[in-house]
């Protein structure tokens, strides 16, 4: 039995990338997130004309701990824009994903 959640990170392009995600990577042995903009996928492979001018990050995960997760985010990663990172999640049993600010309004 699984139990998967879906995760989507943007951040502003102020951000390192190759450096958030050596940071997110961190949060426990194994944990894999990966660019839409990695090496090993065709470049431009998302459609439309233009490439993206933003930070995408993408991953599933199983039994993920979504509270510890957060306060990694908010707490372990170096972020020069923190708050215009958003955070996209879709647990195994929501029709939707839902928005996750790090810091609230």
């Amino acid at each position: 039995m699984s139990n998967v959640t879906n995760l989507i990170i943007t951040c502003s392009a102020l951000e390192d990338e190759c450096q958030i995600i050596q940071q997110i990577r961190g949060f426990m042995k194994g944990f894999n997130i990966v660019s839409v903009n990695d090496e090993k996928l065709p470049i431009s492979w998302y459609g439309g004309t233009k490439n993206l001018e933003c930070v995408i990050l993408i991953g599933a995960y199983n039994y993920l701990d979504l509270e510890e997760f957060i306060l990694f985010l908010k707490n372990a990663v170096k972020w020069e824009a923190i708050d215009l990172v958003q955070l996209f999640v879709k647990q195994q049993e929501d029709m939707r994903f839902k928005l996750i600010d790090l810091v609230p309004e």
